[in-house]
């Protein structure tokens, strides 16, 4: 598949058209049968979407989102980017968050189009002077949602709130095989202050 090609066709020719593409993306999952389905994905069913399938269902969690997004900065720009992940690991539902970072000169930028649908009413593409203190703004956003929805404790354990820096997996694996791959890549230590969540 040519990518920029698709996202000329599709008109996603800067960060800001691809951020208002990808803002109205709707919280759903394809399963290996190509299957929509709405709300939180099951782990052995679904199937991680290419940009292109992610384009004709408009339906996708954080991961295929974060997969469209790192495609489009690395075919339609000179950015330089990463990809991480959140979770908190309760060995049960273990809630998470994916999301796309991009650095410009000193600068680094939250890229979170999709956030509004999944744990804080946040969306938008925000600047940071340092990767530490934009993690933390991640997490204290992810926790006072979580806690605020009942999906993690106040008492939670802070042991369990991991952060991975993680690279371009292969399409059409399922949850259990993304998780997997996650847990193979880039450990991010944070030390946050639990006080302000």
């Amino acid at each position: 598949m040519n990518y920029k090609e698709m996202f000329n066709e599709l008109n996603i020719l800067s960060i800001n058209d691809c951020y208002n593409y990808l803002y109205n993306i709707m919280f759903g999952w394809k399963d290996k049968q190509g299957n929509i389905h709405k709300g939180v994905n099951d782990r052995c069913f679904y199937s991680l979407q290419t940009p292109y399938e992610l384009s004709q269902s408009k339906y996708g969690i954080c991961w295929d989102v974060v997969e469209f997004a790192r495609c489009f900065f690395e075919e339609m720009t000179n950015f330089k980017h990463d990809t991480f992940y959140l979770f908190y690991d309760d060995n049960n539902n273990c809630p998470s968050h994916s999301f796309l970072v991009f650095y410009d000169k000193e600068k680094l930028f939250l890229f979170e189009p999709t956030a509004h649908h999944c744990f804080y009413p946040f969306s938008g593409i925000v600047e940071f002077d340092k990767l530490d203190d934009l993690l933390k703004f991640v997490i204290y956003g992810f926790l006072k949602n979580c806690i605020g929805n009942d999906t993690i404790s106040k008492d939670f354990d802070e042991n369990n709130i991991l952060v991975y820096k993680y690279y371009s997996p292969k399409f059409h694996i399922n949850g259990v095989e993304m998780r997997n791959h996650i847990n193979n890549s880039e450990k991010i230590e944070v030390i946050y202050d639990r006080k302000s969540i």
